[in-house]
Formats: C-alpha cells, structure tokens, sequence
C-alpha cells in the first residue's frame, strides 16, 4: 500500500472538517452575541467562535466515521475509506476538538458550558443517526440554534424575543437546506416546502424594516436564495446545496441588520465571501 503524501493527508484532514464551511459557524457566533447586546469584538467572542468552529468540525469528523461503511460503497474516495486519513487519527482529532470545545466554554460561563454540552449531544445524535432518521433536519437545524443560544447566554442569561424569533428562522432555513441535501444524489428536485421555510426569514426581515435602504440586504439574501435554488430545480442540487450554506453567514447579516449591528454584519459579509472562496478549494458537503 502506497503511503499518501503529506499534501494530500493534508488536503484530506480540511475535506473531512469541510472547513470551507467554518466561516459560517463563526457568523452564528457573531448573530447570537449581537441579541445578547455583544456588538463589539473582545476576547471572549473571539474563544466562543474558536468552541464553535471547534464543535462543527469535531462534527465533521464524526460524521465521516459513523458513515464509514456507507462510504466505502457509495463514496470509496472520501478521506477515511480511501485510506488516506486512518480512522484512529479522525477519533483522535474529534475527541480532542469536543474537550478543547468544552475546556473554553467552561472558562468563560457556566452557562455557555451546559449549552455547548446540549450541543454536543445534538451533534453525536445527528452524526449516529440521520440516514433512517426522518426528523435529522430538525436536529441539524437544532445544532446551528444551539449555537446562537450558547453565544447569547454567554453575555445575558435571559432568553429574549428577538433571541426566539431569530432561533426560530436559523431552525428554518436549516430544516429547508437540510432536506435538499438529503436528496443530492437525485437527479431532480421538485418538491417546494423547503424553498418556503429558506425565505421565511426574507419574509420576517421586510415585516420589521420600513421599504427603503434597509432593505437592501434583504434582497441581497432573498436573491442569493433564488439564484442557490435555480440550480437546485435544474438539476445542479450540489451546486445549490453549497451555495444555500454560503446562504447561512448571509442569514446572519440580514439579521444582524435588523438588529442594530452594523459592524458585526459586515464581518457576516466577509464570513459569506470567504466560505465561497473555500468552497473553491474544499468541497462543503
């Protein structure tokens, strides 16, 4: 057997993390402080994003090795079946990014720890079971909630309204995105349920802006939705299904808007280019 070079361990420790996805996790971080009142960068924003991204990609990771066998048949070259990453150095590295994940929140607030710890749990349920499970894309929407409330009860321990509704469209869009990419081998979509829950939060967004200026990052998120969806109805459904999760740092920004959080938005724009930028490089799915 033919050892893998150091480039492609390498290239294959970033597709198993989908790290080209991270930047979005981090815009989750950035929207659930914003509710909270935290509207300016510091320290602990800074480690509550590194837990995060930490708790995605440890995620990841497990996904892969709970897929294992499913990927050996339907998808021989992903890291762990071709041999290119083994699988004792996947559980090594998820073990290890779930404690550094949870070392942090615990230094931060014991709050933030109980909720990275639910978390978790949603996590390795998702991971364990999601191929038979009809309600997984209510559990992977649950984990990007999560990660709203573990950022917002890390800066105020008491839930808001803004908090629930914003919680409430993540869930959305999530379960509509979560359910495309469960059918990405199909060679066509038709079904339109999903479409509705992603553009709920356009819906939410032109009921508590008055029409002017403010509008236009509501239409710049409910025209990236239509152009992931055109793909997605011709047939292109991963192309679409990257495209919608690109999608999620833009959710961020039209909230964050409509929140009064102007600075943090701008980084959810940023968060939103440099996910299609790795993207490039790094398949998202």
């Amino acid at each position: 057997m033919v050892t893998p070079s150091w480039q492609r361990k390498a290239a294959g420790y970033l597709q198993l993390a989908r790290i080209s996805n991270s930047p979005t996790v981090v815009s989750n971080v950035l929207a659930g402080a914003a509710l909270a009142g935290a509207t300016t960068w510091d320290a602990t924003l800074g480690w509550l994003a590194a837990a995060m991204v930490a708790f995605y990609t440890a995620g990841m990771y497990l996904n892969d090795l709970c897929d294992y066998e499913v990927d050996r048949k339907e998808r021989p070259n992903r890291p762990l079946p071709s041999g290119v990453i083994s699988k004792q150095a996947a559980w090594t590295i998820t073990l290890a990014l779930f404690g550094i994940g949870t070392l942090i929140l615990a230094s931060i607030d014991v709050r933030a720890l109980f909720s990275g710890l639910v978390l978790i749990g949603l996590i390795v349920l998702y991971d364990a079971w999601h191929k038979t499970n009809p309600l997984s894309p209510l559990i992977m929407a649950s984990t990007r909630a999560l990660v709203y409330v573990t950022a917002f009860v890390s800066f105020q321990p008491l839930m808001t309204w803004d908090l629930t509704i914003s919680v409430g469209l993540m869930i959305a869009y999530i379960i509509g995105l979560t359910y495309i990419a469960k059918r990405e081998t199909q060679n066509r979509f038709t079904q339109h349920w999903p479409a509705v829950l992603l553009y709920l939060p356009l819906v939410y967004g032109c009921l508590t802006l008055s029409f002017g200026w403010d509008w236009v990052p509501l239409l710049g998120f409910g025209g990236w939705i239509a152009f992931s969806l055109r793909f997605i109805y011709r047939g292109a459904i991963g192309a679409g299904i990257v495209r919608l999760i690109a999608g999620i740092a833009l959710l961020d920004a039209m909230l964050l808007w409509i929140y009064n959080a102007p600075m943090h938005a701008g980084f959810a724009l940023l968060a939103f280019a440099l996910t299609l930028f790795l993207q490039r490089y790094v398949r998202g799915t």
